[in-house]
C-alpha cells in the first residue's frame, strides 16, 4: 500500500480520491472546512492548500509518497512546492507558476515567439490608466493569479476602468492586475497530457460563452471541434509549443485559445497545469479517449509510469451544456430527475439542488450548473442539448415573478 496526499475535497476531486480508495492506496486528503470528498479519506488534514509551506511540512510528516490533486488552480502551486523539497515525481515551483501567474505566462509566451495579446502588469490604478493608454480601447482586466472568471471585466471606457479596477485587483494573491487588448474571435479548449516531459494532445473542443456583460464563462464546451484542419493544425502545435516551452514534466493541461476574427492570428488566452473543471478532467476526457485521467493522475503522481498511456482521439461527440439560475429561490425543479436518466447524459452539477435553495448573483464561472452529454455527431449533439433544454424546467421565485435557467 502506497500513501498519496489529495488536495482538495470538493466535487471535483471526489473521483479522485475514491479512485485513490479503490486501488488500494491510502489516502490522506487535504482541506479545510466541510466538503464532501472528505468522507471518502483515510485521513483528512486541516491545512490550506495555498499555504505551500503548510503543505510541503504535512507532506513530510505523513511521509507520502506522491501528491496530487486536479480541476482547481489552487492546489498547483502547493503540489509543485511540496513534491520539489521531498523529491516526488513533479512538475516543479518555476514550471509551476507560469501555468499560474498570467504575466509570467505572458512573458514566456513572448520569449518562445509566439503570437501573444498586447498585455502589461500594473500595480496600481495609476499605471493601469497608463496601461490603458498605450493598449487601447476596448481593452480587458484581470488578476494576475486567479481563476474562474473572477474579476475579469471588459474595459470599454475610463470610467470602466475605475469601477472595476479594485475588483480585480481584490481577486489577486499579489493585488496585481493584467490589463490587454480586448480580442474577438472563435474561442477553442486543448486539453494535454504528459509524461516524463512527452507533451500529447488529449482532445480539442469548441466554446462557446454566454452573452451576458461580463460573464467570461462557456455555455457550451463541445468536442471535437469542428474548426477545418488547417485551423486546427496551427492550434495544437500551438499548444504544443507553449507547454513544451513551459518545460511541463508530467499531468493534464487545460488551456484555452482565441483566434481573431480581424487577423486570423491564434493567441493563448490562458493555460492551467490540470484537468479542466466542471468535470472535463474527469467525465468528457473518459468520453472522448477513453482514458481515466484520475487513474492516470495517481499513477504519475506515485511514479508508476514509464509513458503516455495509450489512448484514442475523438471517440464521439461529447461536451457540456451550461445555464445560470437567477437570483431568488428554487420553487420547484421539474425535469432534474428526467435529464440526469437521459442514457446520453453522464454527469450533471444539479445533483445538490433542493426546492427552497436560494440562488445568487453570478459574476463568473461560479453557480453556473451544467450537463455532460455525448452523441455520435456534432448535429445529433446538437440536438440532444436542446432535448436537455425542452425537458429542464426549473423555476425560481424572482422579484420579478418565477423564471427559468439563463442558457445565454
Amino acid at each position: 500500500m502506497k500513501k498519496l496526499m489529495i488536495l482538495g475535497a470538493g466535487t471535483y476531486q471526489v473521483d479522485l480520491i475514491k479512485k485513490s480508495k479503490e486501488l488500494g492506496h491510502e489516502t490522506i486528503v487535504v482541506s479545510p472546512g466541510d466538503y464532501p470528498g472528505m468522507k471518502y479519506a483515510d485521513k483528512v488534514l486541516d491545512v490550506n492548500i495555498l499555504d505551500h509551506e503548510a503543505v510541503h511540512e504535512a507532506a513530510r510528516r505523513e511521509q507520502v509518497d506522491g501528491i496530487i490533486s486536479d480541476q482547481t488552480d489552487m492546489a498547483v502551486y502547493s503540489i509543485a512546492y511540496a513534491c520539489e523539497k521531498l523529491g516526488l515525481p513533479g512538475n516543479g515551483t518555476e514550471v509551476a507558476s507560469l501555468f499560474i501567474d498570467k504575466h509570467l505566462m505572458r512573458v514566456r509566451c513572448q520569449q518562445l515567439g509566439l503570437p501573444t495579446i498586447p498585455s502589461e502588469q500594473v500595480s496600481s490604478f495609476d499605471e493601469a490608466m497608463e496601461s490603458l493608454g498605450r493598449i487601447g480601447l476596448p481593452a480587458i482586466i484581470k488578476p494576475v493569479d486567479s481563476g474562474g472568471s473572477k474579476g475579469v471585466t471588459r474595459i470599454d471606457t475610463t470610467d470602466d476602468l475605475k469601477a472595476h479596477y479594485e475588483e480585480a485587483a481584490g481577486f489577486s494573491g499579489n493585488g496585481k492586475v493584467i490589463v490587454e487588448k480586448f480580442i474577438t474571435g472563435r474561442e477553442f479548449e486543448v486539453d494535454s497530457i504528459a509524461v516524463g516531459g512527452d507533451v500529447r494532445t488529449l482532445m480539442y473542443a469548441d466554446l462557446n460563452e454566454f452573452k451576458i456583460p461580463n460573464i467570461f464563462a462557456s455555455m457550451t464546451r463541445l468536442y471535437p471541434s469542428v474548426a477545418d484542419q488547417k485551423t486546427v493544425d496551427r492550434l495544437l502545435a500551438y499548444d504544443r509549443a507553449v507547454l513544451e516551452g513551459f518545460g511541463m514534466v508530467q499531468g493534464l493541461t487545460h488551456s484555452e485559445y482565441i483566434m481573431d476574427d480581424e487577423t486570423g492570428e491564434i493567441y493563448l488566452i490562458e493555460t492551467a497545469l490540470r484537468g479542466g473543471g466542471t468535470y472535463i478532467s474527469s467525465h468528457i476526457a473518459e468520453l472522448q479517449t477513453h482514458i481515466n485521467t484520475s487513474q492516470f493522475l495517481i499513477q504519475m503522481a506515485l511514479g508508476e509510469l514509464d509513458g503516455v498511456p495509450q489512448f484514442e482521439t475523438a471517440r464521439c461527440h461529447s461536451g457540456y451544456v451550461a445555464f445560470y439560475l437567477p437570483p431568488g429561490k428554487v420553487a420547484s425543479l421539474e425535469g432534474v430527475s428526467a435529464v440526469m436518466d437521459l442514457p446520453f447524459v453522464a454527469k450533471t452539477t444539479m445533483e445538490s439542488l433542493r426546492e427552497g435553495d436560494v440562488t445568487r448573483e453570478f459574476h463568473d464561472k461560479r453557480n453556473r450548473h451544467a450537463v455532460i452529454l455525448s452523441g455520435s455527431s456534432r448535429e445529433e449533439l446538437n440536438e440532444r442539448i436542446e432535448q436537455v433544454k425542452s425537458l429542464l424546467k426549473i423555476r425560481i421565485e424572482t422579484p420579478e415573478g418565477l423564471r427559468g435557467p439563463i442558457w445565454e
